[in-house]
């Protein structure tokens, strides 16, 4: 994008790529992803992850270091929380402009 725009690339601002992230960011991201979603059912409201298999999905994943990469999950579900609490509040201010 920024060669099209004739912009000179700020490394600055530009996104992470996975494999920039220490190893235990990249578990937890693994972790994040391989856990399921919690949903409240007539809403559809993101409740966090549901932890039921994280022991089993730990091992299969040979994650050592539990309580850092345990550490870095709840950082993805905070920052996920937020995320779809953004969405949903835009959501709504959406819906009573339509009214």
């Amino acid at each position: 994008m920024c060669e099209e725009m004739g912009w000179d690339p700020n490394p600055d601002e530009m996104p992470l790529e996975v494999q920039d992230l220490s190893y235990e960011a990249q578990q937890a991201l693994r972790l994040y992803n391989a856990l399921p979603d919690k949903i409240e059912g007539m809403n559809g409201v993101w409740l966090g992850k549901d932890y039921a298999g994280l022991g089993d999905i730990m091992r299969i994943y040979k994650i050592d270091e539990n309580e850092d990469v345990f550490e870095l999950l709840q950082v993805c579900i905070s920052e996920a929380f937020t995320h779809y609490e953004q969405q949903r509040k835009a959501r709504e201010a959406s819906a009573r402009m339509k009214r």
